[in-house]
């Protein structure tokens, strides 16, 4: 395999030098949070236990016959340690002709020079895939990690979003094939959820609390001051993590509260509160001609609207018996995927 690489490498190199291009020029259209980050010079410096949100590929290099594109990352080793890399959640399918090549240096000069793999990364990335290394540090210093997407000369290279981290996967959020792993790992890396036990747990089977949802839902719209800087709830006080999107959402018209003074942080999400909430948030927009597919909500509930809205919008599904559960405990897993769901379809984001 890392001969195939080696082999790749330099064909693409050719096709660079036969088509006059340069990659500095090339890759400057590539819609990545962290670009440029395409030279080692460039590369963008990975915390411990942060997720990192990123892009890679580029449908205009196609127009330019090119195709490969690459992404760069640094973090500090000490020698002795092991350090453990992630890359997850690829948003868009990769073709069978596409691969993501992963390359380990550790030292800038190597790193430039390309041609020492101190530690060799092939990772065969399709959508969903979950792939981890363990790196064990041969010398203190900054370790360089080259990402490569590359296909051959008739396919076109897809754009696709994916999170890379080191030291930063949680331990019960695994499997690929769960229906919450792509939004845990997406809304993780918008600093949107942080997960328990120093970022190492999700726990997706925890009951969502009213405090945990509005702090969400908070900073998914960026985490903005409110205007207010007290509040009538006696039961919430400004040392909470929430306080401020409490504050927020009572503004925006978000929630209520339980009652005039009271907030019910602890309180567990019912799923009717979290899609009406959803629904409030996106500006109470009319239901027009949807229908009503669940048997379980009737015209006349609070929620009608709301669910019936996250249903036309894609954000809900529903149970296979044809019911919602309005009353049903909303469970973390849930409540990302239902936020993950709203950022793509509402904010045509994700």
């Amino acid at each position: 395999m890392k001969t195939f690489k080696r082999l790749l490498t330099a064909a693409v190199t050719m096709t660079m030098m036969i088509g006059c291009f340069s990659a500095g020029s090339l890759l400057a259209s590539v819609k990545d949070p962290n670009e440029p980050n395409d030279s080692p010079d460039k590369a963008t410096k990975l915390k411990p236990g942060e997720i990192v949100l990123a892009e890679i590929g580029d449908p205009d290099l196609y127009k330019a016959d090119y195709h490969f594109d690459e992404d760069w990352y640094k973090f500090e080793v000490v020698k002795g340690k092991t350090y453990r890399l992630y890359v997850t959640g690829f948003t868009q399918r990769l073709s069978k002709e596409t691969m993501i090549l992963i390359d380990g240096y550790y030292s800038l000069k190597d790193a430039k020079d390309a041609t020492i793999y101190h530690d060799y990364i092939g990772f065969a990335m399709q959508k969903s895939k979950t792939d981890y290394y363990d790196i064990k540090a041969t010398k203190t210093g900054t370790y360089y990690l080259q990402i490569s997407n590359c296909v051959d000369t008739f396919s076109k290279l897809p754009t696709t979003s994916y999170t890379i981290s080191i030291n930063g996967g949680y331990k019960d959020v695994k499997k690929t094939s769960d229906f919450w792993y792509d939004p845990t790992y997406y809304l993780s890396s918008l600093g949107v959820v942080k997960g328990y036990d120093k970022g190492t747990k999700f726990k997706p089977n925890n009951d969502c609390t009213r405090a945990q949802m509005v702090t969400f839902l908070w900073r998914l719209k960026g985490s903005p001051a409110p205007k207010a800087s007290s509040t009538e709830f006696k039961d919430i006080k400004k040392s909470d993590y929430y306080y401020k999107a409490v504050l927020w959402a009572v503004e925006n018209g978000i929630t209520t509260g339980m009652s005039k003074t009271k907030f019910g942080p602890s309180g567990v999400c019912t799923r009717a509160q979290t899609v009406t909430f959803l629904w409030r948030m996106a500006g109470k927009p009319s239901v027009g001609n949807a229908k009503n597919k669940f048997s379980d909500v009737k015209q006349g509930d609070y929620f009608y609207d709301a669910v019936i809205w996250a249903s036309s919008q894609k954000i809900v599904a529903g149970y296979s018996d044809g019911t919602f559960k309005p009353s049903g405990k909303c469970a973390r897993r849930q409540m990302v995927t239902f936020l993950y769901k709203y950022d793509k379809y509402i904010n045509n984001k994700g």
